[in-house]
């Protein structure tokens, strides 16, 4: 990548990541994952109990990109839409007037909101009242329900809405839960931050990254391989991973994307957790070596 104002970005990017990283234990999965959510503007959904910093980490994040604007709120099963719309929240940050938004138990929901959330997710436009654009970049929900085949099925269009789906787990090593639970305050936190300009130039460079025909051709054997098990992804999913794949490569260094790449997908080929194991094996045979 000749481009030595991204190169800079990028090694500034690789210092926050690496300290959120040391703040935030195991979780350097889910980390990464943020950072390729909003580079390719595209909505995630972790999944999990209370109490794994599932919100602390995405909160982490927000604070080392200056002028970055976080929309954060509880969703209840009387929330309705116009409790996230900014005229009507103090500090004036909601939904339509913020760059990336983080809703908690994001399923517990009434339809009604949830199926307005989804217009905003798809076509980054608010009615409030009158039809507006906004500057929404990503979406995160939390839920601790892990979704399988008797989840009302209302909700799987929403759901598949979530490109990006990631687990998290208590954290497991010993050695870590001893870090954890010596962690003090602030741990691992360090000066190096962005701008809203440096976030906007990777994501500007990440969606001009090459796929080779290489790719397509691996991305349709693993689409027939997925098939053959009964895990159906839409096309529309297939579509938006391209856009991952470009900004993966971009975040690695790279003109273009290669075998390594595809590897992220796992987090978006799944529906059920039942799937999870197919694609997983699905995707480690493709990839061969780069599997990890």
């Amino acid at each position: 990548m000749a481009d030595l104002k991204i190169k800079s970005v990028l090694n500034k990017l690789a210092d926050i990541k690496k300290s959120l990283c040391s703040a935030f234990l195991e979780r350097n999965d889910a980390i990464d994952m943020i950072i390729l959510a909003v580079i390719s503007k595209k909505h995630s959904i972790l999944i999990g109990e209370p109490g794994l910093a599932k919100t602390a980490m995405l909160k982490a994040f927000v604070e080392r990109i200056n002028g970055l604007k976080l929309f954060d709120f509880q969703m209840t099963p009387a929330t309705d839409i116009k409790e996230l719309m900014s005229k009507n929240i103090r500090n004036k940050i909601g939904i339509d007037n913020c760059d990336l938004a983080l809703i908690d138990e994001f399923f517990k929901g009434p339809h009604a909101t949830l199926n307005s959330l989804l217009a905003i997710m798809n076509e980054r436009i608010a009615y409030v009242p009158e039809p507006r654009k906004i500057p929404l970049i990503s979406l995160f929900a939390t839920s601790n329900e892990r979704p399988d085949k008797s989840s009302d099925a209302n909700l799987l269009p929403l759901y598949d809405r979530f490109l990006f789906r990631k687990e998290i787990l208590p954290v497991r090593d010993e050695r870590n839960f001893r870090k954890l639970l010596e962690l003090k305050d602030g741990t691992g936190f360090e000066k190096t931050s962005l701008n809203k300009n440096d976030l906007a130039d990777l994501i500007s460079a990440g969606e001009t990254t090459d796929i080779p025909d290489e790719i397509f051709n691996s991305i349709y054997s693993v689409r027939e391989e997925l098939r053959n098990k009964q895990v159906i992804v839409s096309d529309r999913r297939w579509r938006e991973t391209i856009k991952i794949l470009k900004a993966n490569a971009m975040l690695n260094g790279r003109d273009a994307a290669g075998k390594e790449d595809i590897k992220i997908l796992e987090s978006s080929l799944w529906t059920y957790y039942s799937d999870i194991r197919a694609v997983k094996n699905i995707i480690r045979k493709e990839t061969g070596g780069y599997a990890g």
